[in-house]
């Protein structure tokens, strides 16, 4: 009998320090959660994370579903959970009486982010409120809550006595049809849900709050405004330039900053109402700035890009006229120098001529030169009547010297 005691022992022990594995499944709200059955004969549990006081609750066991909220589909080889809520989140035990060391876990967080809404910093978020039941309550969760730890109970913001929570006082109103959250920031990121006047969860939906984004491009020595959006008392400005992209912050909840010497703002920066302007841009200037909340979320970017320098139309055409111009008068210049050039190969191939004249046999030579040279200066009579008239006069000349030589 004590030997049966021992092995009873030794066999709890042995189940008891058996490892457990532990899945983790994430759901978005409505979405079905499946649990797979390598047998019927296996038992599940369930273990709600938001009411542990419940304790567990068994849905399946021997082949027998005893929870209206579980279901085996219809190849008996999944126990089905419909459309999970914040309800189902918890811990899901699946244990084998054939084998009790066979224990797993699947530990579910429900996600209300099925269906989400981006709204830029500042502007206002509306849930339109078709074939709901007046009056509404509308709950909330940060986003940081929603993404893991949906088991804890949502903040109401809105009663259904038309009531709003404390700091959101004339932010939250109902009307046409809509509820409507004014000037949203980075605080307000998260789920929303809307209950019916029963209670009922009737619309899951997130709000996503985006920043301001513009790309600024400025033609250097131009202006840069930056519209703060909020009061300046409530913001802090920072700036990264694009050679060193660690911040450096120029504006802090109003006031100006010393900012370091080496980014050249000196005398530059300066505050317009709701604006903060830098005069004179340079190419230095190229980099992001940003504009945060005194919480630190971000509430505008600006990127900053110099255009390179262009000259102006007229300058460009003046240059181009006056670069035509140049080529013109080098073509000209070099069409002169040709033409000396030839003038004087002819005048010199003349006086080596003449200078042969009085030679034996040469007659008949210099005259079939002078024949040569006149059909030369006809043709060129047809080009240039200034310079036929200074050829005939050289082969006037030169006819002459022939008869009185010959």
């Amino acid at each position: 009998m004590a030997t049966g005691s021992a092995i009873v022992v030794l066999f709890i022990a042995t189940a008891l320090s058996a490892p457990v594995r532990d899945e983790f499944v994430t759901l978005f709200y409505g979405e079905d959660f499946h649990i797979t059955l390598p047998s019927l004969q296996l038992e599940v549990t369930f273990r709600n994370t938001s009411a542990p006081r419940l304790g567990e609750v068994t849905l399946m066991r021997g082949g027998v579903v005893l929870s209206s909220r579980a279901r085996v589909n219809a190849y008996q080889s999944h126990l089905v959970i419909d459309a999970v809520t914040e309800g189902d989140e918890g811990i899901y035990t699946i244990k084998n009486p054939d084998k009790p060391e066979d224990v797993r876990r699947k530990v579910l967080v429900v996600r209300d982010c099925s269906n989400e809404q981006n709204i830029k910093y500042g502007g206002d978020f509306r849930i339109m409120l078709t074939g709901v039941n007046s009056p509404i309550t509308l709950e909330y969760r940060p986003i940081a809550v929603e993404a893991n730890q949906t088991f804890r109970p949502a903040l109401v913001l809105l009663t259904s006595t038309n009531m709003s929570r404390e700091g959101y006082q004339g932010r939250i109103s109902v009307s046409g049809g809509h509820v409507t959250l004014r000037a949203v920031t980075g605080a307000d990121e998260g789920s929303y849900t809307v209950r019916d006047a029963d209670g009922k969860i009737k619309i899951k939906l997130c709000l996503n709050v985006r920043e301001h984004q513009n790309f600024v491009k400025l033609p250097n020595g131009e202006k840069l405004k930056i519209d703060l959006i909020l009061n300046s008392s409530l913001i802090r400005l920072y700036y990264s330039p694009d050679r060193d992209p660690s911040p450096r912050l120029l504006l802090d909840k109003g006031a100006l900053t010393s900012a370091p010497a080496e980014l050249g703002f000196e005398d530059r920066l300066s505050m317009e109402d709701s604006l903060m302007v830098l005069d004179q841009v340079r190419a230095a200037d190229a980099g992001q700035f940003i504009i945060t909340d005194i919480l630190g979320f971000t509430v505008s970017s600006i990127h900053l890009e110099i255009q390179p320098y262009k000259l102006e139309t007229l300058y460009v055409t003046i240059i181009a006229l006056l670069g035509l111009l140049v080529f013109l008068l080098l073509v000209c210049l070099l069409s002169c120098l040709i033409k000396v050039k030839k003038r004087a190969k002819r005048a010199a191939a003349l006086e080596k001529i003449a200078q042969n004249a009085g030679k034996e046999n040469e007659g008949e030579a210099f005259r079939q030169v002078v024949k040569n040279i006149t059909k030369l200066s006809e043709h060129s009579q047809a080009e240039n009547t200034e310079k036929s008239q200074s050829t005939e006069v050289d082969i006037k000349t030169a006819a002459d010297f022939s008869e009185r030589c010959c």
